[in-house]
């Protein structure tokens, strides 16, 4: 992909309960946050991001993934992963697949390490803390990975 044509980008911030969604394109470099998709299953979720794909028609995708290391472990042995976050990872694997899949589009995997507390604390500073942030954060931190896709091409 040439970084000088104006395509647009859609990023995901992926979680079981919330799916943090943003757009930008390749021209300005600049992520928005768009919407939190939330559904019942993971149908009504695909849904909803196929209205999105269809109203914004982005050339590529983006999926946050964690680093498969975890620095934050007892042993301090950066190559034990938990098993909560393998999990994570297999499902957010599955979900890019499921984007390629049906929308026949090419996903990256970003890293989004921290992406998640570096939109907590921007919110904080605007006084959004608590509850207020709910889904607010999952947007900001899909802007983030947005970012980092953008600053690597």
């Amino acid at each position: 992909m040439c970084a000088k044509e104006n395509l647009w980008v859609m990023a995901f911030d992926f979680g079981l309960t919330r799916i943090g969604v943003a757009i930008g394109n390749t021209l300005l470099k600049i992520p928005h946050p768009l919407v939190i998709v939330t559904g019942k299953n993971k149908f009504e979720k695909l849904d909803k991001i196929r209205q999105l794909i269809d109203k914004w028609r982005p050339t590529h995708l983006v999926v946050g993934m964690p680093s498969e290391l975890d620095f934050n472990n007892e042993n301090n042995d950066t190559n034990i992963v938990s098993s909560d976050k393998k999990q994570l990872i297999i499902n957010i694997k599955r979900f890019g697949n499921r984007l390629r899949e049906n929308f026949k589009l090419n996903v990256d995997f970003i890293n989004e390490d921290f992406t998640s507390s570096d939109a907590g604390a921007k919110l904080k500073e605007q006084s959004v803390t608590g509850k207020n942030q709910n889904g607010k954060v999952d947007a900001l931190a899909a802007c983030s990975i947005l970012q980092s896709y953008f600053d690597k091409i």
